[in-house]
């Protein structure tokens, strides 16, 4: 069930009043970063967050992290303070600087005896995951190499509708996004399943792409969908609002439909949307969709 206790961002009243989500005991989700873009240490983004997109998940003796933007900075404090190796298989949904901007502030990847086995697509001008977390981290763009990191790190290049197993986790990789070629994974542990898609286009319901995420998202026990990005006149430096049909929440609520997707958390929050605005659409969202909720930093599932 959601877990409202929050630290140290302050309680979100709207998203902990959110239908619980029921999780197996061995089954956990908690989201250490939620916004998309750019980070936003503003007092206007208190309640959700500011830090780019990071999520852990906890299979049984698996732990899998979902992407570093500089929410895995918290994360790997958290994981200092553990006794044991850290072992943890990452997966990227793309290489897009939100996506990866934290992995150089990584702690534990610093750290020998650790093992991180990262898992990505490449990104539309054909560079591995591999190659763009290490360029990242090259001057002038950073004064310590990749190299530098005494963990061991093993890389796979992962290609649409790949499948491999971690542990006893099976995923299935889909491309759900052919302008940046953005990956969506499905994992599928005893009977549950969890659905990480996070850089989804608007015209999923337009194009050939619905059929694949749904085959995807079909009947998942939760799908964490990148569905609040409403505000994309920030993108077009624009003010004139986009038509209703446009907005990716209501795209997500859909496919949730279509999937019969048992539970619905959107993330990936954009820069302008405040805490005033995500209160809004989660109520919003909750009216069309019962067990949606929007994420917040520090949510535990």
């Amino acid at each position: 069930m959601i877990n409202t206790a929050r630290s140290p961002i302050a309680p979100c009243p709207k998203a902990s009043s959110a239908s619980s989500i029921d999780l197996p005991t061995d089954v956990a989700v908690k989201f250490w970063g939620v916004r998309g873009s750019v980070p936003t240490p503003s007092p206007t983004h208190q309640q959700y967050g500011g830090n780019t997109v990071c999520v852990e998940a906890r299979l049984g003796g698996q732990r899998i992290i979902f992407d570093s933007g500089t929410g895995i900075v918290s994360l790997g404090q958290h994981l200092q303070q553990q006794d044991t190796a850290v072992i943890a298989p990452t997966l990227f949904t793309l290489t897009l600087c939100d996506r990866i901007q934290g992995f150089p502030f990584f702690q534990p990847a610093f750290t020998p005896d650790n093992h991180f086995t990262v898992y990505g697509g490449t990104a539309p001008n054909g560079a591995s995951i591999k190659h763009c977390l290490t360029d990242q981290m090259l001057q002038p763009h950073f004064t310590m190499p990749l190299q530098n990191m005494l963990a061991g790190l093993t890389f796979h290049t992962l290609m649409d509708q790949a499948t491999f197993q971690i542990g006893d986790v099976s995923v299935d990789v889909c491309k759900i996004n052919p302008k940046t070629e953005a990956l969506g994974y499905r994992l599928s542990y005893q009977g549950y399943t969890l659905v990480y898609a996070t850089d989804t286009p608007n015209e999923h319901l337009d194009t050939d792409l619905l059929s694949g995420f749904l085959d995807l998202a079909d009947q998942a026990d939760l799908l964490i969908y990148d569905g609040t990005y409403s505000d994309l006149n920030y993108l077009y430096h624009s003010t004139t609002a986009l038509p209703e049909a446009a907005r990716p929440w209501e795209v997500s609520i859909d496919i949730a439909k279509k999937a019969n997707v048992k539970n619905l958390v959107l993330v990936h929050h954009s820069p302008v949307q405040t805490d005033t605005v995500l209160d809004q659409l989660q109520d919003e969202v909750q009216r069309r969709f019962a067990t949606a909720t929007i994420a917040y930093e520090g949510m535990k599932l």
